[in-house]
Order: C-alpha cells, then sequence, then structure tokens
C-alpha cells in the first residue's frame, strides 16, 4: 500500500514539474507566481560560470542563427532577442463569424546567473500581424498596415486583451502567450541542465 502512495506522489511531482509555470500574463505584463518581474530557478551545487555556459549552449541548440539576436555580458548575463512568425493564433470577429489569425512575435528574454541559481527576467514582447489594404465602400482603400495586440484598450481599438476589469478578452492569445514563454524557458532550462560538461 505504501509503495502505492508513493508511486501517485511522483506521478503527482513529476507532472507538477514538467507543466513548470515561470510565469503568468497580467494587465501589466508577465509576473512571476510570486508577483515579480522575475523569477529564480535553484541550481544547486552548480557554479555560476557553469550555469552560463551551459544556458548559452542550450539557446545556441534551440534557436536559428542566435548570434544575430544575442547579447552577453561573459559569465554574468545573456539576452535573446528572437522574432517569430506566425506563432500566436488568435480567433477575430470577420463579420460573418470567426477566423483566426495568426500574430508574429518579437520579444526579449534576459538570464542572469549567480552560484547555483538562474534569474529569469520576465519576458518583453510585442504580437503583430500584417493586415493587406481592403476597400471599404465610401470610405475607400485602407492602406496596408501592421496591427498590435495590446495588453490593455488604448482609443477605440478592439485588439487587447485585459479590460479594465482584468477580464480576459481572447482566452486562446492569453493562453497562447502563457504557453509559449513558459514552454520556451522550460526547454531552456532542460537543456542546459543535460549538456554533457566533458
Amino acid at each position: 500500500m505504501k509503495i502505492k502512495n508513493i508511486s501517485i506522489v511522483i506521478l503527482l511531482l513529476a507532472t507538477q514539474l514538467s507543466f513548470a509555470q515561470y510565469f503568468k500574463l497580467t494587465p501589466t505584463g508577465f509576473l512571476s507566481n510570486e508577483e515579480n518581474d522575475f523569477t529564480v530557478v535553484d541550481v544547486p551545487n552548480v557554479k555560476q560560470k557553469d550555469l552560463y555556459r551551459n544556458t548559452l549552449n542550450a539557446i545556441n541548440s534551440i534557436f536559428k542563427n542566435p548570434q544575430k539576436g544575442l547579447s552577453v555580458v561573459e559569465g554574468e548575463s545573456i539576452s535573446i532577442t528572437a522574432y517569430e512568425e506566425e506563432v500566436l493564433p488568435v480567433k477575430l470577429s470577420n463579420g460573418l463569424g470567426k477566423t483566426i489569425r495568426k500574430y508574429d512575435l518579437s520579444y526579449k528574454l534576459t538570464f542572469l546567473f549567480k552560484d547555483g541559481k538562474i534569474r529569469i527576467n520576465s519576458p518583453d514582447f510585442e504580437a503583430k500581424r500584417y493586415v493587406e489594404g481592403t476597400y471599404r465602400g465610401a470610405s475607400g482603400w485602407t492602406g496596408d498596415e501592421w496591427v498590435t495586440l495590446k495588453l490593455l484598450k488604448i482609443g477605440k481599438s478592439k485588439l487587447y486583451l485585459f479590460e479594465d476589469d482584468g477580464k480576459i478578452r481572447f482566452e486562446d492569445a492569453y493562453n497562447g502567450l502563457n504557453n509559449h514563454f513558459n514552454s520556451l524557458i522550460k526547454e531552456i532550462i532542460n537543456k542546459s541542465q543535460s549538456i554533457n560538461n566533458w
């Protein structure tokens, strides 16, 4: 009976760890579970220089041509600036129903290192998509433009994530952003811990 209970506890812990949520999107941006604009991952008994090197190697293995957006302070910090096309699906009304539009993401992730710890600053991001001009009858043609999905309503815009009361306007976009950044951070952390330092 004890073995069965231990197995259940181990399974629950493994499930919890596999769905690590480093940040949650709020009307003010991403915040950690402790409501900070950073989170700290404990990596006991690993020196700062090794954490730095392993994380840099992990980033180099995950991103195509990472040097283009990489900024480092040797042994202390790594910032990656990246752009991904059409990775955020958002269901929008088109007058006849709902249609899915895919938004591009540009973002910055920063990692800082101390012995046994990696600090990850909350992601800075922008979600936007390119819209070709259309004919609007008496109004004439609208020009081609980039439209941005904002966190909060600005002016008459209908493209924003949070209402004034904090209610989420586009659940799919909200979940997509949370999943994208938490999965990416998890992948970097996991790869950095599995790098063979021979």
